[in-house]
């Protein structure tokens, strides 16, 4: 379903939104499933037990060859009861009060690649000179990955998220990527680090509770998507505001704003744009409609987050909106575990670009930039600024 607006769903899908909230698609290679588009159906879907996010399970949308390789075995593909103790594990790396702790490491990353920016003299592509370093230093940091290694990471990223790559190309760069942190995982068995793989290493792939294919999944997970989402929205996410002044400029005069506009952006924008996927296990009827087991679910999050009977007005950008409740990161025992420290790293970029160079401004017309509109992650490939 093409978009008209880049910044806004595509007409199509808030149509359904509107007049068939549930419904049939088709997707690329023939499959059909039933496309979720209200707030209220998509939370109850993303918090049933009857519906699995195994992308094994008979039914199961798949809405891309290389998405379908890429997710199976992962985490956020993994069902309760072995997500859950894998999830357990994991947890205490990823709360609030502990990732918060990263906020001054982010803020002094973002200072100084805002020095390389003014250093190097505008024109300069945002995306490549920020928005991505930002979140890959901070996930290689506490991964305890080199970052010296990106530009293979970011090939990966690119295969397995880009919408383009075949299921053959995209298992020849898992089978790299598992290699890769397969021995990464090993070395830090034998000699313990500070970081989250190693955490997990000397705690519980030691203690047998988990191992190292387990942990290599988590990894690949945790690296790909850490990074990939967190980069298109601080790119996308300023690009909007430039879109629209009125509230950028809120912005700039009542900085205290950053937060709320943060999760404004993410409900407005809602970048994993293809949804959560799961098939039902049991039969199940959501909003009157009886969906049976077998039957693939999409879960249109884009849409559900511009659903009026959850957000008012909600097509209008407004940064003052009490936003939290969006279903950006998802809902459920699946919604996103590095959600906080993506809050951070947006709050930071946005805070910090605004205050050091408030006169930020795409360097080329709007209709130059090269949208992702095939990527399970939406964003831009590349934006150029000057100040």
């Amino acid at each position: 379903m093409p978009r008209v607006s880049p910044f806004d769903p595509p007409p199509k899908v808030l149509e359904l939104l509107e007049n068939q909230p549930i419904s049939r698609v088709t997707l690329w290679n023939g499959q059909e499933s039933w496309l979720v588009t209200g707030y209220d159906d998509v939370k109850a879907v993303l918090q049933s037990k009857a519906f699995s996010s195994d992308v094994t399970k008979p039914g199961y949308p798949k809405v891309s060859a290389s998405l379908a390789t890429f997710t199976e075995g992962l985490l956020n593909h993994m069902d309760p009861p072995e997500h859950d103790e894998y999830r357990r594990m994991l947890a205490p790396e990823f709360m609030v009060k502990r990732v918060e702790r990263l906020r001054p490491e982010v803020q002094q990353i973002v200072d100084e690649l805002i020095d390389g920016m003014i250093d190097h003299g505008a024109p300069v592509d945002l995306v490549e000179a920020l928005a991505f370093p930002v979140p890959a230093r901070v996930t290689c940091a506490m991964l305890g990955i080199p970052f010296e290694d990106q530009e293979f990471f970011v090939t990966c990223a690119e295969t397995f998220l880009g919408g383009t790559a075949s299921a053959e190309e995209t298992k020849a760069a898992a089978q790299d990527l598992h290699r890769y942190l397969g021995e990464l995982i090993e070395a830090k068995v034998k000699d313990p680090t500070d970081d989250v793989l190693g955490y997990m290493a000397s705690v519980h792939v030691a203690s047998g509770a988990c191992s190292v294919a387990a942990l290599i999944t988590i990894a690949q997970l945790i690296l790909i998507a850490g990074f990939d989402t967190t980069a298109n929205m601080i790119s996308l996410g300023l690009l909007t505001l430039m879109q629209h002044p009125e509230q950028l400029q809120a912005l700039k005069d009542d900085p205290s704003l950053i937060p709320s506009a943060a999760e404004e952006l993410l409900r407005f924008l809602t970048i994993t744009h293809r949804g959560r996927h799961k098939a039902a296990v049991e039969d199940i009827t959501i909003g009157g409609q009886l969906i049976r087991a077998g039957e693939g679910v999409i879960c249109a999050q884009d849409a559900a987050n511009r659903d009026p009977s959850a957000f008012a007005n909600p097509n209008d950008l407004d940064v003052r909106r009490d936003a939290r409740g969006h279903l950006a990161f998802g809902h459920g025992v699946h919604q996103c575990i590095g959600a906080a420290l993506a809050r951070i790293e947006l709050q930071v970029a946005y805070e910090t670009l605004l205050r050091r160079l408030p006169n930020l401004a795409l360097a080329v017309p709007l209709e130059e930039i090269d949208f992702k509109h095939e990527a399970a992650v939406y964003g831009l490939r590349a934006m150029p600024v000057t100040w």
